[in-house]
């Protein structure tokens, strides 16, 4: 086997994992696919370029086969956040930030695992989401323009506004499905099309993926020992980031 066809196969079971959390809980293909891609020596937009297809093929099936009524979602997703998520990572992009990318992710893994464990953390976002929801928007915008995490604050931001949690994973959908959208229109103004070549050829197995498992999962699960051992996962990623960060000043 070749190294190029080594890689492929790597890459590949690694997105079909990733795209299986992200069909049980919303998030996954980039909260845990961008940690691990930068450790594995990818860029931030290479890592973009190979995650966000698959990503964006999760979002599009979770909007189009959800059933019931679909919930409203805030206008502030375009007025404020999705020109927050344009103009951030133009500005990581244009300004050289990238080469901060290990740091700047896991700082935002830490604040994810403490929105998910810290009960005060989780109660005071949760306050400061219901009366700045247009400041937070903001918020999650820049944040994921950055670091390519703002899951992490979705993951807390749709259960306040939709406690109800199969129009909380469908909110989540629509604003991951909007984030990659416009990421996508920065990439290719930025650094061209041709760098998501390597994340389109991933497409057809993450939609498998979700067809096969998604729903079926989502269905059945009892996810409190899975969310502990998410959290988990995000403290052990922020402190080897922080680690190769330190190694690479």
């Amino acid at each position: 086997m070749t190294f190029v066809s080594e890689d492929l196969f790597v890459n590949g079971l690694l997105i079909a994992f990733f795209a299986a959390v992200q069909s049980i809980f919303g998030m996954g293909v980039l909260v845990f696919g961008t940690p691990t891609f930068l450790l594995l020596g990818y860029g931030f937009t290479e890592t973009l370029g190979i995650l966000l297809p698959s990503s964006l093929a999760i979002s599009i099936a979770q909007v189009a086969l959800h059933k019931g009524r679909r919930p409203v979602i805030s206008k502030a997703l375009g007025a404020l956040c999705l020109p927050a998520v344009g103009l951030s990572l133009f500005v990581t992009i244009s300004a050289n930030l990238t080469r901060h990318a290990y740091f700047l992710v896991a700082v935002a893994l830490v604040m994810s695992a403490a929105a998910r464990t810290v009960p005060q953390f989780k109660q005071a976002l949760r306050g400061a989401i219901v009366r700045h929801l247009k400041l937070f928007h903001v918020v999650i915008g820049l944040y994921h323009g950055v670091t390519n995490l703002g899951g992490a604050l979705l993951a807390v931001m749709a259960p306040t506004i939709h406690p109800d949690k199969d129009n909380a994973r469908y909110v989540v959908a629509v604003y991951y499905m909007s984030f990659v959208l416009v990421q996508a229109a920065v990439l290719v103004i930025t650094v061209g099309g041709g760098i998501f070549l390597p994340g389109v050829i991933y497409v057809p197995l993450t939609a498998v993926i979700y067809l096969i498992l998604g729903n079926r999962l989502f269905r059945t699960l009892n996810n409190n020992a899975f969310q502990q051992g998410m959290t988990g996962f995000l403290v052990l990623y922020a402190a080897i980031l922080v680690l190769r960060w330190a190694a690479i000043l």
